[in-house]
């Protein structure tokens, strides 16, 4: 399409030049990357909740291993699905075909929607068991961790571009999730329908935090792949992140449009 990037020595232009393309194999590279450095911001948590040398530190790592687990095995599965889905796509045809391993993989990556329980449960682990955990315990400690970054970061023109997003959607978060527990209160069937779609909205953003993380680490220690980091977080930001628009309407929508539906008509 630009012209400038067309190679006039080469039989056919490398498919990197289409806007496409790099939209499918973005999405999959600012995800992928997000939800490795999720994987192992738990598992620091994990040793930290074994090996912290106060009790304290040991029991807000374990409150964070525990929130965050039924997320990581939900939306790391759903996701990872989707993205070999991506690849396939980006390879068009052939990805279809046995010649290539991507279609194995698909078979493959299916199982672990449900191979721990299926997403839908962990997703009623989240909202029914982990937030309500002693008045909120495990939210407020991953919430703080939040906070710390965000103060971190403050003045930081560099951080700007990712810690504002993660404030403001950390704070529609808290919204949510008290709106959400409103209703739960007077009716629990509201938050085992909205369960699922707010464990994807939780999971945004805590992928949002973690690219914040994985930037300002990357930029501290003046990493060569900083601007890298930088370039691939800055995408999820703009275009992944806002997917949350969509959870948020959803789960204010409440159990009325699936439980009202005439059976019937299933």
């Amino acid at each position: 399409l630009d012209p400038a990037k067309q190679d006039p020595d080469a039989t056919a232009d490398n498919i990197l030049v289409h806007p496409d393309v790099r939209r499918m194999l973005l999405n999959i590279k600012s995800t992928n990357e997000a939800l490795r450095g999720l994987a192992v911001y738990l598992g620091i948590q994990l040793d930290l909740s074994h090996s912290h040398p106060d009790e304290a530190g040991r029991k807000k790592a374990d409150d964070i291993v525990a929130l965050l687990t039924p997320i990581i095995k939900s939306y790391g599965s759903e996701r990872g699905f989707a993205n070999i889905s991506e690849a396939m796509q980006v390879m068009g045809g052939a990805g279809y075909t046995q010649d290539w391993p991507v279609e194995q993989y698909m078979r493959d990556s299916r199982i672990a929607m449900i191979y721990e329980g299926t997403n839908h449960i962990q997703a009623l682990d989240l909202v029914g068991r982990k937030l309500p955990r002693d008045n909120g315990r495990l939210l407020r400690a991953f919430q703080n961790e939040i906070t710390e970054l965000i103060r971190a970061c403050k003045g930081d023109e560099q951080m700007k571009p990712f810690i504002d997003p993660l404030k403001a959607e950390s704070k529609r978060l808290t919204e949510v999730t008290m709106a959400m527990g409103m209703k739960a209160f007077q009716d629990p069937e509201e938050a085992a329908a909205a369960a699922s779609n707010y464990l994807n909205l939780f999971a945004l953003v805590t992928m949002a935090f973690i690219w914040a993380r994985q930037v300002k680490y990357a930029v501290d220690n003046d990493l060569p792949n900083a601007d890298a980091k930088k370039q691939t977080a800055r995408y999820f930001m703009d275009l992944v992140l806002p997917e949350t628009d969509v959870y948020v309407r959803r789960i204010a929508a409440g159990k009325a449009p699936m439980m009202d539906y005439n059976i019937d008509y299933l």
